[in-house]
């Protein structure tokens, strides 16, 4: 994995920034301001760079963008102006600031080949590592996140020219899957697309003719992964590896977890894990449903008569057990139990589907009506 969470800005879009701001500079034409839209990462990475160099940017992000972005761009400096429920209406909101800022530059996240070239480094240092590993870069299937398609634009550019017997696949979010239609029918198709996903990074309405034509030129297939994928990829990393990825960020692995991705088993596989800003909240609710989604997490409703010693005698079951109690409700209100009856809600942690099966055999086996919750 090229681990791009660990960059200061947290995301890969610091390089492209990066190149396009300091080639103004070099070029003796540094902006007296920038203007920019994103829908977080890049907005972080073009607000550090702007900073570093000492030059005011006002940057448009989704009304939706997570809290977490939102307020990294700020601290690096920007003025961020919440606009639109997606990425393409935030763009629209800054193309007109652009116009009302004086001698004001637009930094645009993926269609401008300064930019798309800074994402290459990216491909660049993926060859090296790969020699320095002794695999052979012509050899790799390399797994590469889409939104707009910059760095897919850049990291296959690089493969392309130096390691052309390399193959790269792009993966798209379900709620934004236009790149992917688009791909596979060789011109511009608008899916149907959603604001709602973990992936906000790549949630891009309508593709662009230049990098469309730049993934149909580069890449083996582009696949669609639904927001069920990504949770399973962002909750495998953390436990795992121990590493946090947004939702873009780990939509790579989920192209692999879910078969999506039709790499090649016996080449070496490199996923590009490039962005690690995700909201702590959304992050707890992840953890929390891969939790239950593996049977560690288990929300029983269990009946059991109103009277003193029968909550005992299901905690001593389940101690017996070795299941863990986490929550306990009693609801002598609920209509799912007759008078004189209450409904026990009980949320247990276990090792796994074989144990929850153990615990949930024992409690059969005395006799109780037990219900597992839906997560």
């Amino acid at each position: 994995m090229k681990v791009e969470t660990l960059q200061f800005t947290g995301s890969f879009k610091v390089r492209g920034a990066a190149n396009k701001i300091l080639k103004l500079v070099e070029e003796s034409k540094k902006p007296a301001h920038i203007v920019a839209s994103s829908a977080g990462n890049h907005a972080q990475a073009v607000a550090y760079i702007a900073q570093a160099l000492g030059i005011p940017a006002t940057i448009v992000m989704p009304e939706g963008a997570p809290l977490v972005k939102v307020k990294s761009t700020e601290e690096y400096g920007a003025k961020v102006v919440l606009h639109g429920a997606i990425y393409d209406q935030a763009y629209e909101k800054a193309q007109s600031l652009l116009k009302e800022i004086p001698s004001s530059v637009f930094v645009h996240p993926y269609q401008d080949l300064d930019v798309v070239a800074g994402q290459g480094t990216l491909g660049i240092e993926i060859i090296e590592q790969l020699k320095e590993k002794a695999i052979d870069p012509n050899t790799a299937d390399v797994v590469i996140p889409v939104g707009g398609g910059g760095q897919f634009g850049g990291v296959a550019s690089a493969f392309k020219e130096l390691c052309p017997g390399a193959r790269c696949f792009g993966v798209v979010a379900d709620a934004a899957p236009a790149m992917a239609l688009s791909f596979k029918a060789g011109k511009i198709i608008l899916g149907e697309s959603r604001t709602r996903t973990l992936a906000e990074g790549l949630s891009i309405k309508k593709p662009s003719e230049e990098m469309l034509e730049i993934i149909k030129a580069l890449a083996v297939d582009v696949a669609i992964v639904n927001d069920a994928d990504i949770a399973r990829a962002i909750f495998m990393l953390i436990e795992k590896l121990k590493l946090v990825a947004e939702g873009a960020g780990a939509a790579s692995l989920a192209g692999i977890l879910s078969g999506q991705v039709k790499a090649d088993k016996k080449r070496p596989l490199v996923l590009s894990l490039c962005g690690g800003n995700i909201d702590l909240p959304r992050l707890s609710t992840i953890i929390e449903r891969g939790l239950h989604q593996e049977s560690r997490w288990l929300r029983l409703e269990i009946r059991i008569e109103d009277k003193p010693g029968e909550l005992s005698k299901v905690t001593h079951i389940l101690g017996g057990e070795r299941a863990n109690v986490l929550e306990v409700i009693h609801d002598r209100l609920s209509l799912d139990c007759d008078p004189g009856q209450t409904l026990l809600r009980i949320l247990i942690e276990t090792r796994g589907a074989e144990h929850a099966n153990q615990v949930l055999a024992a409690l059969h086996k005395e006799s109780y009506s037990v219900r597992i919750e839906e997560s």
